[in-house]
């Protein structure tokens, strides 16, 4: 691993434990044992390293869906995606991306870029786990916004009891009740 990576990965361990919010270079620098100018250097702004950090969130999320989409033989869809995204491992991850969500909305001239193509990205990945269908990119993208506010609802108020039984039920009304 280079240093940027090495960098890259320290940057990104600060920001799941402290999130996006108030990131400031200095104190990232502080923490991550380097210096601003340094993160500059190798990242070329501080959007430059949110994104090179969030690009590598995506990547690993979806790495690790992906290996347990082929562990469980391609077979639970919405309901073993929500269970891997509410897991304590992915937590942090999903958090951290739904931060980015939010301040894309606060904020669309750094944010709203990275959003584009991450929503294009799990879009992709979420209708390529679908049957073959003319509906398919639209119950992908109904898919995708069902789990987006119920994450988002869970996030907030921590109740999986509540968020996982409405994602039972709409898991239900796909036709996804043999865990499809």
């Amino acid at each position: 691993m280079n240093r940027k990576e090495t960098l890259r990965d320290k940057a990104l361990a600060y920001l799941l434990e402290h999130g996006l919010a108030d990131l400031s270079l200095r104190p990232l620098a502080e923490q991550i044992g380097t210096s601003a100018r340094l993160l500059i250097f190798h990242f070329g702004s501080k959007d430059g390293l949110i994104t090179e950090v969030m690009d590598e969130v995506r990547l690993r999320a979806q790495q690790s869906f992906s290996a347990l989409m082929r562990d469980a033989g391609g077979k639970g869809g919405l309901k073993l995606f929500w269970h891997w995204s509410t897991h304590a491992n992915n937590s942090p991850y999903v958090r951290l991306l739904y931060e980015v969500q939010v301040l894309a909305m606060q904020n669309p001239t750094v944010y709203a870029p990275y959003m584009d193509e991450t929503s294009s990205t799990w879009l992709d990945f979420v209708e390529s786990t679908l049957p073959p269908s003319p509906k398919r990119r639209v119950t992908a993208t109904l898919c995708v916004a069902v789990i987006d506010g119920l994450m988002l609802e869970y996030l907030s108020t921590g109740d999986l009891t509540r968020t996982t039984a409405a994602l039972e039920v709409f898991a239900s009304l796909l036709g996804h009740t043999d865990g499809k």
